[in-house]
């Protein structure tokens, strides 16, 4: 591939990828009482979990070719896609059919305690540098469910050490642009507009997206299911 077709590539793996829910759920850690260098730990170590993930599961692909593919047995490969079909089936319905949870308390409102003159402030649990990390950290290995992720794993297996860490670090930064512009925000001290206009845009762009994603969700889960009942008729897979 030319520098310019690996660049492409990124670029419509990130869009395949973008996900604004790092944004939220920094929005969240600092509405709790996360400071800046609690933003900055959160960005950083998620990032890291996701560079990190890519390098290895690449190296992980060249051990696994230089030995050939090992072979999987049909019933394997029929019982996991009847496992994913059935999972992905009952989300979709669940998606479909469920209400938002909307709490028992209004936005903002905490559990009251009885007042002691001679307390003082303290900032809330979970939202150190340390712990923000953290949860960084594992919010950083969600992305092993993005299938744009995994593309990304692909493109960067083409590619030698330095350039493939280049691409997996600009897919991270397109991916992720939300998180990216929220932490530099907050950092320069200018978080709650932008942590507003996310918020604005978010409502009016949730209700479609998890409309489309419900119908995706569900279109495969039926082509999975589909597949599965395909096998057991004939022996054969559609897919694949």
């Amino acid at each position: 591939m030319t520098p310019w077709q690996v660049l492409g590539a990124c670029v419509a793996l990130a869009v395949a990828g973008f996900d604004p829910f790092g944004a939220l759920a920094l929005l969240a850690g600092t509405a709790r009482g996360a400071g800046r260098r609690a933003a900055v730990a959160f960005t950083a170590s998620g990032a890291a979990v996701i560079l990190v993930a890519a390098m290895l599961l690449d190296l992980a692909a060249y051990a696994v070719l230089a030995h050939g593919v090992p072979h999987v047995p049909e019933i394997v490969w029929g019982s996991v896609e009847a496992i994913a079909a059935l999972g992905l089936l009952v989300w979709g319905v669940r998606r479909l059919t469920g209400r938002p949870d909307i709490g028992h308390r209004p936005a903002g409102q905490r559990p009251t305690a009885a007042a002691d003159p001679t307390d003082t402030p303290r900032r809330p649990t979970g939202t150190g540098p340390a712990a923000m990390a953290v949860a960084g950290a594992a919010y950083g290995l969600t992305v092993l469910g993005d299938p744009g992720f995994w593309g990304l794993v692909a493109l960067v297996h083409r590619l030698h050490a330095g350039p493939a860490l280049g691409i997996a670090a600009l897919w991270w930064l397109l991916s992720q642009s939300p998180l990216v512009a929220l932490t530099v925000a907050i950092a320069l001290g200018a978080g709650e507009p932008v942590g507003s206009w996310i918020r604005r845009t978010w409502r009016r762009v949730a209700g479609p997206l998890g409309r489309i994603g419900t119908a995706v969700i569900l279109l495969v889960g039926l082509l999975l299911g589909a597949d599965v009942v395909l096998w057991l008729s004939t022996g054969a897979f559609l897919l694949g």
